[in-house]
């Protein structure tokens, strides 16, 4: 059958780009969302976001690709016990919801009033048991897993999980104790300049540990797996890599600079008789995306049903008020900086298992291309930062397609900045803000 064309481009490569764009879109957004976390926390446009992704990539395929010595799977082990119990009573899961309440005068619910919630919260002392009885069962199931996979020599992807989890909260709080909490109340652009030189530092001490090299993480794409080979102990460790080529069937051995084993074939969907050729889905971008998703709709979750999140929504909404009801405002925005460590370190991780891996010219420049999805949905908007991504996402693959070059793939996103920063200053969704004389 003739191929439908689009614009003068196969109607089958437009709607691959689509679905490619949608799923990268779904990475773009998960960074977006550390961007504006840490943006509605402590007023900063964090320009060091992509060098912690390239961290978090680096530390997790450090235990990904290297068995750690025992004493370091102990400090582990006890260092994820004290997060999980930390998490359990700091998310407020075991207090009781608060009960709405009335205006005596208006009869309106005052529950919709942030403040007003959190104080509700924070007064409200009796456990419910089984609430209780719930995140305890949730709780010692994480820990078991954890447990098991720390002192499996197989479990490779559960250890490098839980090392980019320790390391990137431990860089997160570094991060906002020694860098950013002396700067508050010091003018914006000082703090801007400070994650500039957080982002360089940090390209330092990466290149430092791990040296130059792509790091290549096979979790999506790999088939069966191998031994490392015997060879000299560096940084760097080598593997032979089984390759089964799809074509000839037939093996090919290599050794690379990866953790890896068999690739697996790409996702296919049969649309032959519809669209001329069948479409194909990679691998990591499948897994990547309901990763990114997951993770997205996770942290949006605590943010807006759990104490925690209350706090720290109250935070980022005045930190002057929230003080006056009792909150610890620089505990909150340690908590922020660590869970946006993570929220990279997950980012950077899922960047790792494509083609180019934990590349130190790819992952930090990643993040760059981003913001202009971070505004496009706006700056104070944690939806709208995923609407923002998926449509970058989109765009970078149409570009690629209907000009027939990859170095359109990182100037689409700047063109759109331009064209909404021209018609909106504040975001297609931001807030708009009015400078009173």
């Amino acid at each position: 059958m003739a191929e439908w064309e689009l614009f003068g481009q196969s109607f089958h490569l437009v709607v691959q780009a689509i679905i490619n764009g949608l799923l990268l879109g779904g990475l773009y957004a998960l960074i977006a969302l550390g961007i504006v976390v840490i943006n509605k926390a402590s007023g900063v446009f964090n320009f060091a976001h992509g060098w912690m992704m390239f961290a978090g990539g680096l530390i997790f395929w450090q235990f990904y690709a290297n068995e750690p010595s025992t004493s370091l799977v102990g400090i582990m082990i006890l260092v994820s016990t004290l997060l999980i119990g930390s998490a359990i009573l700091g998310l407020g899961f075991l207090r009781k919801p608060a009960p709405l309440v009335e205006d005596s005068t208006t009869g309106a619910s005052q529950n919709g009033d942030l403040f007003h919630r959190v104080l509700i919260f924070m007064k409200r002392r009796e456990l419910d048991p089984r609430r209780t009885a719930v995140a305890i069962a949730i709780g010692a199931a994480l820990w078991a897993v954890l447990v098991v996979g720390l002192l499996q020599d197989s479990s490779v992807i559960v250890r490098g999980a839980a090392g980019a989890f320790i390391g990137s909260i431990l860089i997160g709080l570094m991060i906002e104790r020694i860098t950013i909490r002396p700067l508050l109340g010091k003018p914006l652009l000082t703090a801007i300049l400070m994650t500039l030189a957080i982002g360089f530092v940090l390209q330092g001490f990466t290149q430092i540990i791990w040296g130059p090299n792509d790091r290549k993480i096979d979790v999506f794409t790999a088939e069966a797996a191998t031994s490392p080979s015997t060879g000299s102990s560096s940084s760097s460790s080598s593997y032979v890599v089984q390759i089964y080529t799809e074509d000839q069937g037939q093996r090919a051995q290599q050794t690379k600079d990866t953790v890896g084993t068999g690739t697996a074939p790409d996702y296919r969907i049969k649309t032959e008789e519809l669209l001329g050729k069948d479409l194909r889905l990679k691998r990591f971008l499948v897994w990547g995306f309901f990763i990114a998703i997951g993770t997205f709709v996770a942290f949006t979750l605590f943010f807006r049903y759990t104490t925690l999140g209350l706090a720290m929504r109250a935070t980022a909404e005045n930190q002057v008020l929230a003080e006056s009801v009792g909150l610890r405002v620089r505990l909150m925005l340690a908590v922020a900086w660590a869970i946006v460590a993570v929220m990279a370190a997950i980012a950077g991780i899922i960047q790792g298992t494509g083609g180019t891996g934990v590349a130190v010219l790819v992952v930090p420049i990643l993040a760059l291309r981003v913001f202009p999805a971070v505004l496009l949905g706006g700056l104070e908007s944690i939806t709208w930062a995923m609407v923002g991504g998926l449509v970058i996402g989109v765009v970078e693959q149409l570009t690629i397609v209907y000009l027939d070059t990859t170095a359109a793939q990182q100037m689409a996103p700047f063109v759109v900045l331009i064209i909404v920063l021209l018609i909106r200053p504040d975001g297609l969704f931001g807030q708009r803000r009015i400078d009173r004389v």
